[in-house]
């Protein structure tokens, strides 16, 4: 049984990314239980994305609504799911454990719904309990067989860690995924050039305004997928303050480039994967962002905030040191003790990847225009 449920396992791992391997486990899974459905699903009281329910239905000659109608209408209602939450997470429910064929066929969700479309026994597990959000794995059996064994309770639970663990990740990979789509969203709205690089200099992404920016003959342009300086020497600056910014600890920094009659300024910032902007998957990333020179007298707080990663807090502290006032004033400003303004300048300069106030001033300089 061991090999057997390795690769049932290896199947749910591969889920966490491929949905198809989830549902090839679950299939799996059913049919070594002998049963006839099989539901993945999540309930949750928050409006947090949720995993998408999985279940097979549709070869039973059952229709998909039949799932959304119970997940929306009966499970509030459904003793096998009190059951199941009455055990603890991980722990195997088998229907008949709980109530007798009598109290099943009283209930409106046996006899009105559940043996109605040809079902009747059911094993179910919590695989993960996270807040207000439990995700739930299930199998039923025709109505017209035998209820599940003790083997079948067993096989089961030799595979509820890796489901649980593969159940996490699985929720994770959603929530960054969503946080992520978010952000590159917000990214390609913004108006300044803006571009994502590894410390190699590899793009990973442009928004429309870059694009329009590379394309053209000028002091910054792409070849080969990655952003280069026309100037060899600038390039080599330019390569520094890349790696710099997706360095440990990170550093920021910016270089001006000649670019015709203009100039333009490459502000180099650290991404760390933790940003919303980040791919989650990848190591550290730098956020270039270019701008010229006195083409705005003030920053946008929204844009700051949002392209360095900081608190509404940490950016009300930023633009006031850009505008030349003091710690202590931007405590008198905000009305809170010397030391909680001093730990909020210690996060903004740990998250700018700046190490003096001074340089956080000309980081914030450079990106006028923004």
């Amino acid at each position: 049984m061991r090999g057997e449920t390795q690769a049932i396992a290896g199947l749910f791992y591969d889920g966490v990314l491929q949905p198809q391997a989830w549902y090839m486990a679950m299939d799996t899974m059913c049919a070594r239980l002998q049963a006839g459905v099989f539901h993945s699903f999540t309930l949750s009281e928050s409006s947090a994305p949720a995993l998408e329910s999985v279940g097979n239905l549709e070869q039973f000659g059952l229709h998909a609504k039949h799932m959304a109608e119970y997940e929306t209408q009966h499970a509030g209602n459904d003793p096998r799911l009190a059951a199941t939450l009455r055990i603890a997470t991980g722990g195997v429910m088998l229907d008949h454990e709980h109530f007798s064929a009598r109290e099943a066929l009283r209930n409106p969700v046996y006899a009105d719904w559940l043996i109605p479309l040809g079902l009747k026994h059911t094993a179910g597990v919590v695989i993960r309990q996270e807040g207000s959000a439990r995700d739930f794995i299930s199998f039923m059996r025709p109505r017209d067989t035998k209820p599940y064994s003790a083997d079948d309770k067993r096989f089961i639970e030799q595979l509820v860690p890796d489901i649980a663990r593969a159940a996490k990740l699985r929720a994770r990979m959603v929530t960054l995924s969503h946080h992520a789509h978010l952000g590159m969203a917000a990214l390609d709205s913004l108006r300044p050039s803006i571009v994502v690089v590894d410390a190699q200099c590899r793009i990973h992404h442009a928004n429309p305004a870059a694009e329009r920016l590379l394309a053209l003959p000028g002091a910054l342009g792409a070849r080969h997928g990655r952003l280069r300086c026309m100037p060899g020497t600038a390039h080599e600056q330019l390569e520094q303050l890349v790696r710099g910014a997706c360095a440990t600890p990170p550093r920021a920094g910016a270089i001006s480039l000649a670019d015709g009659a203009q100039r333009l300024i490459a502000t180099a910032l650290p991404l760390q994967a933790s940003h919303a902007w980040a791919n989650p998957r990848q190591a550290p990333m730098a956020l270039i962002v270019i701008t010229m020179p006195g083409s705005a007298s003030s920053l946008d707080p929204c844009l700051v905030g949002d392209m360095l990663g900081l608190s509404p807090t940490e950016t009300r502290l930023a633009l006031l040191l850009a505008m030349g006032k003091t710690v202590k004033e931007f405590a008198a400003i905000e009305n809170m003790s010397w030391h909680t303004a001093r730990s909020h300048t210690k996060n903004l300069l740990r998250k700018t990847g700046c190490h003096r106030q001074v340089e956080l001033v000309q980081l914030l300089q450079s990106l006028r225009g923004v």
